[in-house]
């Protein structure tokens, strides 16, 4: 890119119309102003050219996700799943899942030219019926409880699972999938029975743990005879995915967030996995009212 030089006014110099003009000619430019003879930190991205070359983000896509009721006077609420149960997804106040349409066109990715974005966020509040029903096996931590004999407390071992889904089949928004590098958690993992997904397939997956219990009171410093369980109240949850193809082109029609619940870490000596806890399926509830849900296409070139 050029570079401007104009010297100060010096003493003696006219300033008037003509002089005023003349000194401010540099800056004249007789083509559009683009890409490519601007800085693209100088102009707003409405001010560069709108035709096949666009330049930086030339979509932008953003809607309302969930049940749109900000003070949770009412809110929609789901119970935990087992192994082989198709995933929630995040509707409103009719039970109607909420998508994110790009067009009726969609929006088409170019392998090295395109770059799909993926934001989105969710009220949420995790929580569990009945009396702690986490605690026995592997759900809890076995602490002394300062007179000789010990109590249960929950290790952790519970949270809810977020991800993404596409259509990239058509504008119907009928057909979709989960995106590419994330699972279902459907897949039982060997010697068990429960479904699982490696780490390496959660690549748009956020998680929200669902209940803090403590084995220590935190106004004395003391371990007390009973567990402190701190419930999750009122929170928010978010995520976003990054896409560039990398072969074919694909286009994509629509976007949505489905979620599962509860999950647990396993490790089978190699890979660590999130897994379903069967077990306790029936005793979680995850409540949630709205967010939102936006994409940007982005060129990458």
């Amino acid at each position: 890119m050029s570079r401007l030089t104009q010297p100060p006014v010096q003493d003696g110099d006219a300033i008037n119309a003509a002089s005023l003009n003349n000194r401010f000619s540099q800056f004249t430019q007789s083509g559009t102003l683009n890409a490519f003879n601007t800085r693209d930190a100088a102009f707003d991205l409405p001010q560069f050219e709108q035709g096949v070359n666009r330049f930086l983000v030339p979509s932008m896509f953003d809607t309302l996700i969930g049940y749109n009721l900000w003070k949770h006077g009412a809110y929609n609420t789901v119970t935990g799943q087992t192994t082989g149960a198709s995933p929630h997804l995040v509707s409103d106040s009719g039970s109607t899942p909420t998508v994110l349409s790009l067009g009726p066109l969609g929006v088409t990715l170019t392998q090295n030219v395109h770059a799909l974005r993926v934001y989105w966020d969710l009220s949420i509040r995790p929580r569990w019926v009945g009396a702690r029903p986490w605690t026995g096996g592997a759900l809890n931590y076995t602490f002394r409880d300062g007179s000789g004999g010990t109590k249960d407390h929950f290790s952790g071992y519970g949270c809810w699972a977020f991800w993404l889904q596409w259509d990239v089949t058509s504008n119907a928004l009928l057909n979709f999938v989960n995106v590419p590098g994330q699972g279902d958690f459907n897949t039982p993992l060997a010697p068990t029975t429960r479904g699982a997904e490696r780490l390496s397939n959660c690549q748009a997956t956020s998680i929200m743990q669902n209940v803090i219990e403590t084995a220590a009171d935190p106004e004395n410093g003391k371990t007390p005879r009973s567990p402190i369980t701190v419930p999750m109240k009122w929170t928010s949850v978010d995520g976003a995915w990054h896409v560039a193809p990398t072969a074919a082109p694909v286009t994509v029609y629509g976007l949505r967030v489905a979620f599962s619940g509860p999950f647990g870490a396993w490790q089978d000596g190699t890979y660590n996995y999130l897994m379903r806890n069967d077990d306790v399926a029936d005793a979680a509830r995850l409540d949630y009212n709205g967010g939102g849900l936006s994409a940007l296409v982005m060129r990458t070139k």
